[in-house]
């Protein structure tokens, strides 16, 4: 099923233009001028997804998130906004913001982020209360919103399908079996055994593990993997 996305913004011309290239991925999109015709337009469609810019003609970004979250919780946000906006605001984007993007923006890299969005990703927890944009196991950190994973300083170059893989284990507070991550990184594409995440597994401790330390992935006998204590 397609999925609904609503742009909200002040800028009609932009907001049309990011409409026709989502439209090209086959996503259904709606538009509001302001937070309360898209609060208005939320309450009587399930949207997938929200891109919104920071400041509204009538509200904020994340006003229209906090009335948002009364009746919708589970909807996800994207924020865009200025680069003053992003310092100023940021704590309080963060809570809301899957992704932010500073504008100006190329729209081909903003579509991508709503691509990734939807590539099997869960960003909300399941009280659909609060937005995860970053997790972080010992000196390990990942970054949802840019794709990066950093061990203390060094940042790790990881594939699409490794990135996945270790995000699913470092945002799971318990173990995860291989049929699971087989279906959430996979989606069962092009692999019919559980052996895929065995490899995938060693490709990432490869790159994550330090000689003589122990490994940031638990192999949990007889279930899977965690990437907790």
């Amino acid at each position: 099923m397609a999925k609904k996305i609503l742009i909200a913004g002040k800028e009609r011309n932009l907001s049309h233009f990011v409409s026709m290239e989502l439209q090209k991925y086959d996503y259904l999109v709606d538009y509001a001028s302001n937070g309360q015709e898209a609060l208005s337009l939320a309450q009587e469609t399930d949207f997938d997804l929200l891109l919104v810019s920071y400041q509204l003609a009538d509200m904020t970004s994340t006003d229209l998130a906090k009335d948002l979250h009364r009746f919708k919780p589970a909807v996800v946000m994207i924020v865009v906004v200025e680069s003053d906006e992003a310092k100023k605001y940021g704590q309080e984007i963060e809570k809301y913001a899957v992704f932010y993007t500073i504008k100006p923006f190329v729209i081909s890299d903003l579509v991508e982020q709503v691509n990734t969005i939807f590539r099997g990703r869960d960003f909300i927890d399941e009280n659909c209360q609060q937005v995860k944009l970053h997790a972080a196991y010992r000196d390990l950190k990942i970054d949802f919103q840019n794709r990066t994973v950093h061990r203390g300083q060094e940042l790790v170059a990881l594939t699409r399908r490794e990135y996945d893989l270790l995000a699913n284990l470092m945002e799971s507070q318990e173990t995860m079996t291989r049929e699971q991550l087989l279906e959430r990184v996979w989606k069962y594409e092009s692999a019919t055994e559980t052996n895929v995440v065995d490899v995938y597994i060693r490709y990432l401790r490869g790159k994550l593990d330090v000689p003589g330390q122990e490994s940031y992935i638990r192999t949990v006998r007889g279930i899977g993997y965690a990437m907790r204590d």
